[in-house]
């Protein structure tokens, strides 16, 4: 029952074309012809279960398992600015004893069955994620609401909790990936934006001062089935399992709102460098991002997920991989990431871990890659290449239970379309390359990026004076 990594978990969700390889790697290159019609939205079963939830039901016997994916917007968008935090610490403990089991006994009880069930949040959720055999598919549906409707926040679990993540909280700040992310984040937003990254001593000082009382509270105004999303897949009856989520559910409302309005920053001018200093590291993390406007319902999602993919989305065959990873060897990975492109925009940036002493030239390397980027746009076969690897990457995620409920989820939680699983190649595949270059020139900018070096660096001993 541990909770998954939420960074990782933000990831697989927001864009479905990362991937590692090419067509290349791939049984066979999708193309046009090959891109097809499936017919998943006939066979999804579609309820709401009058308190504004909504359940999606796919029956697939190939295994005897069920997969679960559901959220409910509760994360940390809603917390009180004064108290970060607090949305995580809310949703691990709901594990973590109700009012008619404690944490042991949940455990337990799940354990005996072979099932399991997680929470985690981020910006705007709480994530759920939940697998069994299908024959203890009820058993699971009613932990799942027992969870969510009866949690009981014992004082002890809490003060446990509250050490764990204090802990895991120091053990970050020896990252120097996560201390540059920390910083690119602070010098990009505001501190009331949800992708705000907390310095270190103002999470530790929130969590210390977290109450069982603020916990439920916080429970008490922002948890309900109002916003309630939830797809289940797998060896299931659809009648059943609507059955037993309205029996479950029934009556569970919660807050009258659950709208999200956030503003995207000003786009700032110019170039901003800051050294974060982690002592007695190998390796330097560097951080080259901004602020990009990029939202799931954007118009042009598909064609900056599209540019982004074939800047770099791999190490091993995006440009950044191929030029500053194999031909001059400064790294062994380079990336390029939109970060938590959903209800709202998150950041964009270029990672690369680097040799201290190699830092201006994998800084200086990096720029010029994306300069001749944004300069001459994309090639037609890359993107060629870069659908066909979407497209591929997209089947492929559909042949698990959970990747079948993830897909369901994200089209629900986003309002995509009842169809959207059926139309995501096809989607792909109408993007043209003038819509990836337009992409490419509006969120991709070289001249106005903030660059965040971590880890034991000296700008002035590192034999190479700063790149602008």
């Amino acid at each position: 029952m541990t909770t998954r990594d939420e960074a990782g978990r933000d990831a697989a969700r927001l864009i479905e074309s990362a991937h590692e390889g090419k067509s290349s790697d791939a049984v066979g290159a999708n193309t046009p012809a090959s891109v097809g019609r499936s017919s998943f939205a006939s066979r999804v079963a579609r309820e709401g279960l009058g308190t504004g939830a909504v359940l999606l039901a796919l029956e697939n016997r190939a295994t005897p398992t069920v997969s679960l994916r559901g959220s409910l917007r509760a994360g940390s968008y809603f917390e009180p600015r004064e108290k970060p935090g607090l949305a995580r610490l809310t949703a691990e403990m709901l594990v973590r004893g109700t009012r008619r089991r404690t944490k042991l006994e949940l455990a337990g009880d799940l354990e005996r069955a072979g099932a399991e069930l997680e929470f985690s949040t981020d910006p705007f959720a709480v994530n759920v994620a939940a697998r069994c055999l299908g024959e203890d598919l009820p058993a699971l549906v009613s932990t799942l609401a027992e969870a969510l409707r009866e949690p009981a926040f014992p004082a002890d679990e809490l003060e446990k909790l509250k050490q764990q993540q204090l802990a895991a909280i120091r053990e970050r700040q020896s990252s120097t990936r996560h201390r540059a992310y920390e910083r690119l984040t602070q010098l990009t937003y505001e501190p009331a934006s949800p992708f705000y990254t907390h310095a270190a001593e103002r999470l530790v000082e929130s969590i210390n001062a977290a109450t069982v009382a603020d916990l439920r509270d916080f429970y008490e105004r922002r948890y309900g089935g109002r916003s309630l999303v939830a797809a289940v897949v797998g060896d299931l009856k659809t009648e059943d399992v609507g059955r037993q989520f309205r029996e479950s559910f029934s009556g569970f409302a919660g807050p009258d709102s659950v709208e999200i309005e956030v503003a995207d920053p000003e786009r700032r001018e110019g170039t901003r460098r800051e050294v974060v200093t982690v002592r007695g590291k190998a390796n330097v993390d560097v951080l080259l991002g901004s602020a990009a406007p990029l939202r799931r319902d954007a118009a042009d999602y598909y064609a900056a997920a599209l540019a982004n993919s074939a800047l770099g989305e791999s190490t091993l065959s995006s440009r950044l991989g191929l030029q500053v990873r194999d031909r001059e060897g400064l790294t062994y990975g380079i990336a390029s990431r939109f970060r938590a492109p959903t209800l709202a925009a998150g950041p964009w940036y270029i990672a690369v871990s680097v040799n201290p002493l190699n830092v201006e030239r994998a800084i200086s390397s990096s720029l010029a890659v994306l300069r001749d980027y944004v300069e001459n746009g994309v090639g037609e076969e890359e993107l060629a290449d870069e659908k066909s690897a979407a497209i591929g990457a997209f089947k492929v995620s559909l042949s698990t239970n959970a990747g079948l409920a993830e897909a369901l989820w994200n089209a629900e939680f986003y309002r995509l379309g009842a169809d959207y699983v059926d139309r995501y190649p096809r989607l792909i595949e109408s993007v043209t390359r003038e819509e990836v270059n337009a992409a490419v020139r509006k969120y991709f900018r070289p001249d106005h990026l903030t660059v965040v070096i971590a880890g034991d660096y000296e700008p002035r001993t590192a034999g190479a004076q700063p790149v602008a």
